[in-house]
Order: structure tokens, then C-alpha cells, then sequence
């Protein structure tokens, strides 16, 4: 149980600390600009989807324990509901479901870990097929100049684009999405 109560416990730091590296060059930027430098402004989509798979996965397993136990869920934070399951830790180790909550712990903390972690696997931004219906292009998310200064777009390789400010909207699409494939 030692090493799933540190995993849980540490789940809201992580948390906090991926919405850092959500723009994966808001930490790694170098104010100096050489010439020529390239910026390798991208959204680090992981970073994106680690914080997003945390609170469903947390929030399920939190409503099965106040099912059973017959107490009140806590508030959908990561914080309250990494308190409420580190709680009844004890109880939810002795369940069937033991080693599944226990998967699925590992597998978030590992998850938030790999999207933090700057130099693991950082092999440019990851590419997605578009969300608009029909379309057979690819999403890049590497934030382009669009055609006003300062002003930044994420575009499909068909010809499709969104300002970086629509990113969350996007990617709701993007889920919705991937839950129909399913």
C-alpha cells in the first residue's frame, strides 16, 4: 500500500505542475534570441490529455467508494479527490477491483510524469486527423504566425485553422471524436 499511497499523493502536484508545460516552451524558452534560432512553440498535447484523463478516472473511483461505504463524494478536484480516496485507501486495497484502481493510479501517475518530463521522447509535436466532418487532413499542433502579428494559429493539412486561444475547444471535438471511433 506504500508505494500506491505515495502514487496517489502525488497525483495533485503533477497535476498542477503539467499546466506548466502545457505550451511546452513556457518553461524551456531562452530569452536571448540568436539569430536564425528556430522557437519550437508547440502544445504539448499529453501534457493536455494527462490533465484531462485525471479527474473522470479519479471522480469513478471516488463515486464507487462513497457508493459503498455510504458517504458523501467529495467536491471534483484533484485535490479533494486524491484526500477522499487516500481516506479510504485501506478499504478500496481489500476490494476486488484492488489491482484496477492500483492500475489505474500507476498509469496516471506515469502518464503526468512522461508529460512533465522535458526530454523524454521529445520528438516534436504530435499530429491528430482533423475534426471538421469529412476531412482526411491532419492537425499539427505546432502553433503557426498567422496573418496578423503576434497572433498565432494551429492548422489542419487541409486547410482548416484555429487560433491557439480555440485549442480547448478543439480538443473537446477531438474526444468527442475519439469516444464515436470507440
Amino acid at each position: 500500500m506504500g508505494q500506491l499511497e505515495q502514487r496517489l499523493l502525488a497525483l495533485p502536484g503533477l497535476h498542477q505542475d503539467c499546466l506548466h508545460h502545457v505550451l511546452s516552451t513556457s518553461r524551456r524558452r531562452n530569452p536571448t534570441k540568436v539569430s536564425g534560432s528556430r522557437r519550437r512553440d508547440h502544445l504539448n498535447l499529453s501534457a493536455l490529455d494527462a490533465r484531462n484523463d485525471l479527474i473522470p478516472v479519479l471522480t469513478s473511483w471516488s463515486g464507487l467508494v462513497a457508493e459503498r461505504l455510504g458517504v458523501a463524494a467529495p467536491y471534483r478536484s484533484v485535490r479533494h479527490l486524491t484526500d477522499f480516496l487516500t481516506l479510504h485507501l485501506a478499504w478500496l486495497t481489500t476490494q476486488s477491483a484492488a489491482a484496477d484502481f492500483a492500475d489505474e493510479i500507476e498509469g496516471l501517475h506515469t502518464e503526468l510524469l512522461r508529460a512533465i518530463d522535458p526530454d523524454a521522447g521529445d520528438h516534436g509535436p504530435p499530429v491528430t486527423p482533423c475534426v471538421v466532418d469529412a476531412c482526411t487532413g491532419t492537425i499539427d499542433a505546432s502553433p503557426k504566425n498567422a496573418g496578423k502579428p503576434g497572433t498565432k494559429s494551429i492548422s489542419c493539412s487541409a486547410g482548416h485553422s484555429w487560433e491557439t486561444r480555440e485549442w480547448l475547444t478543439l480538443r473537446h471535438l477531438m474526444d468527442r471524436r475519439r469516444k464515436d471511433a470507440a
